[in-house]
């Protein structure tokens, strides 16, 4: 039998290794009773990146559609036909459209800032070209049913036929709607110069604002 001379230091050193090897195979068989078994915690698998649920698209266009209206342009224009317009367009724009005014055409008598209106036929009438019952029919969407003249879409020779109203004071209201805008009433009429309320009382049987 063999014997271990240890000195006092030695034993110490020796029961300390052995209280360290004790303690670490305490903490490992501890953690092997607490760990669960592999099949059990591959049940729960962690989503790294969870799925992004999508919001469903929101329309943001606030802009109602415009209902579209269709002219018919004839006359002294490079291109006659018929045109899609929005229901805000005015006459200059149908007149673009159609190429423009020929060299023949009087502006002077139509009304470039009037509205457009769904069927309406737009003639564009030559110098010194007389009235015909189809350019009257054409134009008949300046009087409503009831024969009144509305202000806001009449020529200057159809404002000329009011009482009160000479070719002076048609071309002043002509002039005035053109920079100012519609008139919103009749008794916007009075706001033209050369033109009071009494001249408005005289024709305002006559006319319309709509």
């Amino acid at each position: 039998m063999v014997y271990w001379d240890w000195t006092p230091r030695e034993k110490g050193l020796a029961i300390a290794l052995a209280g360290v090897v004790l303690t670490v195979g305490a903490v490992w068989l501890f953690g092997q009773e607490e760990r669960p078994d592999r099949q059990e915690w591959m049940e729960y698998p962690v989503q790294a990146n969870p799925p992004v649920t999508e919001r469903p698209e929101v329309n943001t266009n606030k802009q109602a559609s415009k209902k579209a209206i269709i002219i018919d342009v004839k006359g002294a224009v490079h291109k006659p036909g018929i045109y899609h317009f929005s229901s805000e367009a005015r006459v200059y724009e149908a007149l673009e459209r159609a190429g423009g005014a020929r060299d023949e055409a009087d502006l002077g008598r139509v009304n470039l800032a009037e509205p457009l209106r769904d069927g309406m036929v737009l003639y564009i009438p030559k110098q010194g070209e007389q009235v015909t019952p189809f350019m009257e029919t054409a134009k008949a969407d300046s009087a409503d049913a009831g024969g009144k003249i509305n202000v806001n879409t009449a020529t200057v020779e159809e404002l000329d036929k009011l009482n009160g109203i000479g070719p002076s004071k048609a071309e002043a209201i002509v002039r005035y709607r053109e920079e100012h805008g519609p008139f919103q009433s009749v008794e916007d009429i009075a706001q033209v110069p050369g033109i009071g309320e009494k001249t408005v009382e005289k024709f305002r049987e006559q006319i319309t604002v709509h």
